[in-house]
């Protein structure tokens, strides 16, 4: 199943919200009511944590416009972050950047949290904290947004919108999640999930991770997982388009785990994957988009039905698009230069690499001056009106009929 998706024009809000010189200025939007508080928040050093709490229970199923400028806040260590009430549009001001800042003195779980349906996040600014986010002692802190299904909720998360926004530097396993719980009911099940438009930003100054560490930490900067354990718990309908990924200091750009299905990956731009995190040898685990089955032999669902269409993928280090025990996956139309990542031993590497991927095509992708072309052990994969080549010295083709015979290489 696919969508199209609208952003922007054409759509309505019942009530918007603009800060302004400490005041709620009482404004039409589409003709309809502003809402209105005695609540600001306060540009500059100050901590917003009380007012930004007030403003999204105030506000709650309206339009929350904030004004442009740079808005801090100041966690002491390890806190939870800030919830979006259900039908309710958070958005920054148009033409200036609206900031939403989070210093050094601590970290969120999570910034913003999506537990409902029919929101929207639009046009901000979000930048992450240095502090640390305690991957290492087992911890999961330094989210950017974190769209959750619980067991717990009444029924699946719909319709949320992600657009226009850019994401600098956050330190987590993942910066925007998609997330559903063992036998919750998921998200997007009736509706689309449409995360377009936004910029993706690491840049030399990003710490306080894990990134730097072995393959077991897949730091991402958007992550979808479904469940492991069982056949509830899905994540689907989402469309990840028309980003930009600078993921120079991430392990990977997009993720979808298992529990994830019916999903478009499409005319994104990615570039250098992991390309400035330390040299290390062995498996880097450094991809551009991977789709992996998580459940391995337990009850969860393979990521199936899965469009990979029209990315620009630039010095992916280890592979443009991995995929591993993925089923219907089609690939198509993508350009991906510069992979270099040599170790294709245990792991296929590769612009385009498949692991026991079944039901799946790949065709009409240029692929040039990278290390494998193509590199596909065993599972059915068809291929057609590909343009493959490799760099000085490099493989075309590499295709394992099994996982018991010699691979077919193509130089």
């Amino acid at each position: 199943m696919k969508f199209s998706i609208r952003i922007g024009r054409g759509q309505k809000s019942c009530c918007g919200l603009w800060v302004s010189m400490g005041l709620f200025l009482a404004l039409r939007t589409h003709a309809q009511e502003v809402c209105s508080s005695a609540v600001a928040l306060s540009a500059g050093a100050d901590d917003n944590t009380v007012a930004f709490t007030k403003l999204l229970e105030s506000c709650a199923g309206h339009t929350l416009r904030l004004p442009a400028g740079t808005f801090m806040f100041r966690p002491s260590s390890y806190a939870q972050g800030f919830t979006i009430p259900t039908g309710t549009t958070l958005e920054g001001a148009e033409g200036a950047a609206t900031v939403l800042k989070v210093a050094d003195s601590g970290t969120f779980a999570s910034l913003l949290w999506i537990r409902s349906s029919r929101v929207k996040v639009r046009n901000l600014r979000l930048e992450g904290s240095h502090y640390d986010s305690g991957c290492a002692h087992g911890l999961d802190y330094g989210h950017a947004i974190n769209v959750y299904s619980d067991t717990k909720d009444p029924g699946s998360i719909e319709d949320i919108t992600i657009s226009g926004n850019v994401f600098l530097d956050f330190n987590g396993m993942n910066w925007l999640a998609l997330n559903a719980a063992d036998a919750s009911p998921g998200i997007g099940h009736h509706s689309l999930v449409a995360i377009t438009g936004n910029r993706f930003l690491s840049t030399a100054s990003l710490r306080g991770g894990c990134a730097d560490r072995g393959i077991n930490y897949s730091v991402v900067m958007v992550s979808l997982h479904g469940s492991n354990e069982s056949e509830h718990g899905v994540v689907e309908n989402v469309s990840i388009s028309s980003n930009t990924f600078e993921a120079a200091f991430v392990k990977q750009a997009v993720a979808l785990w298992s529990g994830t299905s019916r999903i478009d990956v499409q005319n994104n731009v990615i570039r250098d994957a992991g390309l400035r995190l330390p040299a290390r040898s062995g498996e880097l685990g450094r991809y551009a988009i991977n789709i992996y089955d998580s459940a391995h032999e337990k009850p969860g669902l393979h990521p199936s039905d899965i469009h990979v269409v029209g990315n620009t993928i630039e010095n992916p280090v280890s592979c443009g698009v991995y995929v591993a025990a993925g089923r219907r996956i089609e690939i198509r139309r993508n350009r991906i230069s510069g992979q270099r990542d040599p170790y294709d031993d245990t792991l296929p590497k590769g612009a385009i690499a498949l692991n026991h991927a079944e039901e799946s095509s790949v065709h009409e992708n240029e692929l040039v001056d990278n290390h494998i072309g193509i590199d596909s052990v065993a599972g059915t994969v068809h291929f057609e009106s590909n343009r493959v080549v490799p760099s000085a010295g490099g493989i075309r083709s590499k295709i394992w009929r099994s996982d018991h015979t010699p691979p077919e290489i193509e130089r």
